[in-house]
């Protein structure tokens, strides 16, 4: 009962919906007659004449007259409702058009936009037929998405860098993964190789990381529990390798370098149906850059004791990982 209160106050307010400029300046044109379409519409029979009523009020206030069936613009009504949700089609000389309502109340605001549409002749797609007074229910809520899973991680692995020799060492990482059933963007940070020479070495070993990495990932089966991945990216990180080396005369500094670098990433992952993720990955980082190191020679000449000459070389030094990670979702339901 409360609904149909509501839905006669809507048809009493329904004159209140303010015309478009094209619509007010729009000629009267021929007479148009409303009939509802028995066959198609799920409405009750008090509601049905309400909807009659209501869509004629919409053609009066955009300057067109309104009479009793036949006519020369004989115009058709029909709704379908399934819950709340009201799927309406007018169908008439001027076309056809459709469109969707939430509830009775939403009607009126819908068969504004239907008949300033044919009134006209403007689509009833964007902001054509549509202002701040006849939004309806339907198009001001709240779109859907697809769930994503968020997956938080934590990987250990081992790794290398490729300079003048292979430098090894242990490798670690943190990240977060979105994941739908085919793809995912993985966001990880703090992916550091670590140097594997001794305290007394540790200036001759190498190191490489990304402080911030961004890949695309695509898995293979994506429904399965298990199922293999693959993807690629960017980073912003950084190579060093190499210690400083010195001789009669000259200093070797250590190779070092940063900026962009490529990613490419290749991997294992299960049980995806768990909360609990397990995976095995190799990744390749390409670097947009290459390192440096600066030999500086100095003089022993007893005329120029303090004169020194320095020559800087480049080489190109990409990097590998192996690594295991552990991912978890905190907020699976």
């Amino acid at each position: 009962m409360n609904g149909k209160k509501r839905y006669i106050a809507a048809l009493l307010a329904a004159g209140t919906i303010a015309p478009s400029a094209n619509a007010q300046t729009a000629a009267a044109g021929r007479a148009v007659c409303l009939t509802i379409d028995a066959a198609h519409d799920t409405l009750a029979p008090h509601e049905r004449s309400a909807a009659l009523l209501m869509l004629a009020r919409q053609f009066e206030i955009n300057a067109q007259s309104v009479v009793d069936a036949p006519c020369d613009m004989p115009y058709s009504l029909s709704h379908i409702q399934l819950g709340r949700t009201i799927s309406v089609t007018l169908t008439g000389p001027g076309g056809d058009r459709s469109g969707t309502a939430l509830g009775l109340d939403d009607l009126p605001a819908l068969y504004n936009q239907m008949v300033r549409s044919i009134v006209t002749g403007h689509p009833m797609t964007g902001f054509n037929v549509v202002d701040r007074t006849n939004v309806t229910a339907a198009q001001s809520a709240p779109p859907k998405r697809i769930k994503v899973e968020s997956v938080g991680y934590a990987r250990l692995g081992f790794g290398g860098v490729f300079g003048d020799r292979a430098y090894g060492g242990p490798t670690m990482g943190f990240g977060y993964r979105a994941e739908l059933d085919t793809f995912a963007v993985d966001v990880s940070f703090l992916n550091i190789q670590m140097p594997s020479s001794g305290v007394y070495e540790s200036s001759q070993g190498g190191s490489s990381g990304s402080l911030l990495k961004l890949q695309g990932l695509r898995f293979v089966n994506p429904r399965a529990n298990a199922t293999a991945f693959f993807g690629g990216g960017l980073s912003y990180g950084f190579t060093s390798f190499g210690g400083g080396s010195s001789g009669v005369g000259f200093y070797d500094s250590s190779w070092h370098g940063s900026g962009l670098q490529g990613e490419l990433t290749v991997g294992y992952e299960v049980p995806r149906s768990s909360a609990l993720r397990v995976f095995v990955e190799a990744n390749a980082t390409l670097p947009f850059y290459q390192a440096a190191s600066t030999r500086t020679t100095y003089s022993t000449s007893k005329t120029a004791p303090y004169s020194s000459t320095s020559v800087t070389s480049h080489q190109y030094a990409p990097s590998a990982v192996v690594s295991i990670g552990l991912g978890w979702q905190r907020h699976r339901r």
